[in-house]
C-alpha cells in the first residue's frame, strides 16, 4: 500500500478529529483543555520540514485546515501536535554535519555523531512540553517554545531579523559623532582667518 506523505497524514487525521465535532478533542473530561489562542499561535511559529521545504507550522496549518467556529487553525494544529501525539512524526530538530543540515523528528534514529546532550533534548523536550500543556502552565509552555525556536534558528541556520544590540547602537552613535566633529574641523580649516577678512571700517 502506498505510504501517505506527511501532509496527507495531517489531512486524514485532522479530518477525523475535527470535521464532525472539532470541540470533542478538548471537551472530553479525559482530555486537557485547548491551548489559548496566543500560545497556539506562538507554538505555530516553530519550523517544520516536509520533503525539502522548511516553513512555519502556521503557514502549513493555513494551507491544510479551515478554522472552526470557536478555534483558530493554530489551535487546531497545536491540539493535534501536542494532544494527539502528532509531534512524533514531525521533523522539527535540525542537525548540521559537514555543512549539511538534516532535520529529525523526536522518534527518528539519530546519528551517532550527534552529541548526547542534543539527543537527550530531542527525545525529552516534547514529553515535558506536553506535560506542561496538560497542567495548564502556559508561561512555562511559552518558555519551552522560545527555547525550541532558538534551537531551530541556531542549528538550522534559520535567520530571523533582529534588532541591533546595545553595543552596536552605541558604536554607530560614536562613529556618527566622530565623523561629525571631523567634518566640522575640516570645514573650519577652510574658513579664512579674521585677519584676512576685509575690514568693514573705512
Amino acid at each position: 500500500m502506498p505510504s501517505l506523505s506527511l501532509s496527507s497524514r495531517y489531512r486524514c487525521i485532522l479530518w477525523v478529529l475535527f470535521t464532525f465535532s472539532p470541540s470533542n478533542l478538548f471537551t472530553s473530561s479525559a482530555r486537557p483543555q485547548v491551548l489559548p489562542e496566543h500560545t497556539a499561535a506562538h507554538f505555530c511559529q516553530l519550523f517544520v520540514v516536509e520533503g525539502s521545504s522548511v516553513s512555519t507550522m502556521s503557514l502549513r496549518a493555513r494551507k491544510m485546515i479551515q478554522p472552526d467556529d470557536s478555534l483558530s487553525v493554530e489551535q487546531i494544529l497545536a491540539g493535534y501536535v501536542l494532544l494527539a501525539d502528532g509531534w512524533q512524526t514531525m521533523r522539527l530538530f535540525p542537525h548540521q554535519e559537514d555543512g549539511v543540515i538534516t532535520w529529525y523528528s523526536a522518534t527518528d534514529e539519530l546519528p551517532s555523531t550527534m552529541s548526547s546532550e542534543h539527543q537527550r533534548y530531542i527525545r525529552e523536550v516534547f514529553p515535558r512540553l506536553v506535560a506542561e500543556v496538560k497542567a495548564g502552565h502556559w508561561s512555562t509552555v511559552d518558555a519551552f517554545i522560545d527555547r525550541m525556536i532558538r534551537y531551530q534558528c541556531q542549528f538550522g541556520s534559520i535567520r530571523h531579523p533582529s534588532r541591533p544590540s546595545s553595543a552596536a547602537i552605541i558604536g554607530i552613535v560614536l562613529l556618527f559623532f566622530t565623523l561629525t566633529i571631523l567634518g566640522l574641523k575640516k570645514q573650519n580649516a577652510r574658513l579664512p582667518s579674521p585677519a584676512s577678512l576685509p575690514s568693514c571700517t573705512r
